[in-house]
């Protein structure tokens, strides 16, 4: 019979050796090259180390090892002894439990095409109650990021609602889980937690940054956590003073949806590139600003060499066109984070402040732009640009890649809960995604 404990000690031992064997490289020797192979070689073993230890965490819990230990559960058990965190424990056990129940996320996992972290993003999907077929979304989910792979479980439960239930009773569930917790920890603080729809927290975290933007000081020395709630203090304080301005002062959203959509059971996609459910936003239209955009002759999209700053209107419809995020390929800055950029520039190129010839970059990319040898190339429908080194970088429209239909871009009329684009608020930078992998042509939402 064989020793499955000797077995398993001889392998970690031959593992350690090859550890120990790494640990005596002089990475100082090293070309930039070699390192970078070496990092992400690393990172594959790392991943399939991950995988190992998931599967150990989830058998570990069916035999209840924790059991007579003092400890409620196996993650509790591995934290106080494996010196992890509960959290970490915790995602490993359920990751190992999914994997278990999906043998299809098995091998994808073990096979590399989807890596533990992204496999985790979608472990809440797994948990969920749908109407979807989860072996599609894995697919969809073949070579994912981690945030690509949270965003393309979003868009499934959005698009795969329990059977039988309508748009309606979908928000009603979610808003029947909301809370808000105080819990007055005796030493003079007391903690906050709290759960809220996602649309909700949009809404919550605006009114904070509005806030936070009026401080604008940028020698603050608090943290962005602190500033968040020193925001929702000094927001209690004005309703209690009575000086908040009955929603007048609302801060602003900008939502992008197609009309067939808002019509039906789609979503829309907010200026932060987040998806909105359709009924969600037809809860908003009674109290916002309506806008047809991409339409010639409904509003000033092209305002040429009159005036240099891009109007609110062009604002959207660059939104509308290009997606919620910076336009440089792999940024993820919101749009609500990003200047308009002249492609032709206004004072050396006599450049047009018309929606074909403007872009959304972030501070950091919109510095990159001007930079000395840095040149564009093309309109904002095709642009490229070239760096001093001679590399070339094609810079396409992201709305393609971030809309969750499959329908180009046309003259069709588009809706917006739009209003006025904030400056740039401070703050943490999201972790939400700039691009989602497609689902399946049967799980887009009709165009």
């Amino acid at each position: 019979m064989f020793d499955y404990t000797a077995g398993m000690e001889a392998a970690l031992n031959l593992h350690q050796s090859g550890l120990d064997a790494l640990a005596t490289i002089d990475t100082a020797t090293m070309t930039p090259t070699e390192i970078g192979h070496g990092l992400l070689q690393l990172q594959k073993h790392v991943d399939r180390l991950a995988v190992i230890h998931a599967k150990f965490c989830a058998e570990a819990a069916n035999a209840n090892i924790h059991a007579g230990t003092g400890h409620r559960d196996l993650a509790s058990w591995l934290a106080a002894n494996g010196k992890t965190s509960k959290g970490h424990a915790v995602r490993q056990q359920k990751l190992g439990e999914a994997m278990n129940a999906s043998p299809k996320l098995s091998n994808a996992v073990a096979s590399g095409s989807i890596s533990p972290d992204a496999a985790g993003e979608l472990l809440p999907t797994f948990g969920s109650n749908h109407s979807g077929d989860i072996d599609e979304l894995i697919d969809a989910c073949a070579g994912a990021t981690p945030a690509e792979a949270k965003a393309a479980g979003e868009l499934f439960q959005e698009l795969n609602k329990p059977a039988g239930e309508t748009d309606q009773q979908t928000q009603d569930r979610k808003r029947a889980k909301r809370f808000l917790r105080l819990n007055n920890i005796g030493d003079g603080t007391t903690t906050i937690s709290g759960l809220v729809p996602t649309t909700d927290a949009r809404t919550i975290r605006d009114a904070l940054a509005s806030i936070i933007t009026l401080w604008n000081d940028r020698n603050d020395p608090r943290t962005h956590e602190q500033r968040d709630i020193d925001a929702l203090i000094e927001l209690c304080h004005a309703y209690s003073a009575g000086t908040v301005a009955g929603g007048r002062e609302a801060p602003h959203v900008t939502i992008v949806i197609d009309i067939a959509d808002l019509m039906g059971s789609g979503v829309g996609i907010n200026d932060k590139g987040e998806i909105v459910p359709a009924e969600y936003i037809r809860q908003l239209i009674p109290h916002a600003w309506v806008s047809r955009l991409l339409t010639a002759g409904d509003v000033p999209l092209n305002l040429g060499r009159k005036q240099r700053l891009a109007s609110d209107a062009q604002f959207r419809a660059i939104i509308a066109r290009d997606g919620a995020s910076c336009r440089m390929p792999d940024c993820c800055a919101p749009a609500t984070w990003c200047q308009v950029d002249h492609i032709l520039e206004w004072d050396a190129e006599n450049g047009p402040t018309d929606i074909d010839w403007l872009v959304l970059f972030c501070s950091y990319h919109h510095h990159l732009r001007h930079m000395h040898g840095v040149a564009l190339h093309g309109d904002a429908n095709n642009l490229s640009m070239t760096l001093p080194n001679g590399d070339w970088i094609d810079i396409p429209p992201k709305r393609h890649r971030q809309t969750p239909t499959t329908t180009t871009a046309t003259d069709t009329d588009s809706t917006a809960a739009a209003g006025e684009p904030p400056g740039d608020p401070p703050g943490e930078p999201p972790a939400e995604p700039c691009g989602e992998p497609q689902l399946p042509l049967d799980h887009q939402p009709a165009a």
